[in-house]
């Protein structure tokens, strides 16, 4: 790719990671809402605003959506900024690729999609019927839903990814800065995502595509990831091996 590569949301989390690991391999467009370290304010804003995100595609040859309202105490309670931050925003930022040439996306998408499954404790694959359990979920199933009407309207290749519990395994942190002592199959460290980015994006047929990842080894027993696995090449380098199980 000789083009950038647009990455939302570059100032948080898993978007310092998406940057760091996209950045060894691709020229890189990292955005946040404000300007910080290794953001160019010339690229920072609020991509809810259709003339910025026109602005923040000129020239770029893929996108990789990694914002997403924080989920905060009561964030949630009402659609309004969740909608506008993660709907409108990706709705706004699918259109300027359309119009600005970029044709291929990644799109961090979330095992909350299918949440409503958990409980009956189905293996869960690329043809599980979204099932969201809270505005968070519903957000993201809708994200699907655009990508969706993008690729099937407007030609664009997107990448799914669907994680679960973003973490860091040298740190065992989490994007709030919560310490946990024990793991479960949902976990997933935030380079491992990066990776599979970067496989995405370099799948020279993608088309609409999903892929659950997870990192723990007990991961496969309820996501399929053969698709992953063999469409994309990848395997998990953080398997979380050295900490137990949380408790039954």
């Amino acid at each position: 790719m000789k083009g950038p590569i647009v990455i939302t949301g570059a100032g948080g989390f898993l978007g310092r990671s998406l940057a760091e690991v996209l950045g060894r391999k691709f020229l890189i467009r990292p955005t946040d809402l404000l300007p910080g370290e290794s953001l160019d304010a010339e690229f920072c804003g609020n991509v809810s605003d259709p003339d910025f995100a026109m602005r923040l595609l000129d020239g770029a040859e893929a996108l990789v959506l990694s914002h997403m309202y924080p989920r905060g105490p009561g964030a949630y309670d009402h659609p309004s900024r969740p909608f506008d931050v993660n709907v409108t925003a990706v709705a706004n930022l699918l259109d300027a690729a359309v119009r600005q040439g970029c044709r291929r996306v990644v799109i961090i998408s979330s095992i909350a999609v299918v949440y409503g499954h958990l409980p009956s404790g189905a293996r869960l694959d690329h043809a599980t019927v979204p099932a969201p359990v809270d505005l968070y979920g519903l957000t993201k199933s809708i994200q699907e839903t655009l990508a969706e009407y993008y690729h099937r309207c407007h030609g664009l290749s997107i990448a799914m990814l669907r994680p679960a519990y973003v973490t860091d395994e040298s740190t065992m942190t989490d994007k709030y800065g919560r310490v946990k002592a024990t793991v479960n199959w949902q976990y997933i460290d935030r380079r491992d995502i990066a990776a599979a980015t970067a496989a995405a994006l370099l799948l020279p047929d993608l088309g609409l595509e999903t892929f659950f990842i997870t990192g723990h080894s007990d991961g496969h027993k309820r996501l399929d990831l053969s698709p992953a696995i063999q469409r994309l090449g990848w395997n998990p380098e953080h398997t979380f091996s050295a900490y137990p199980n949380d408790p039954s």
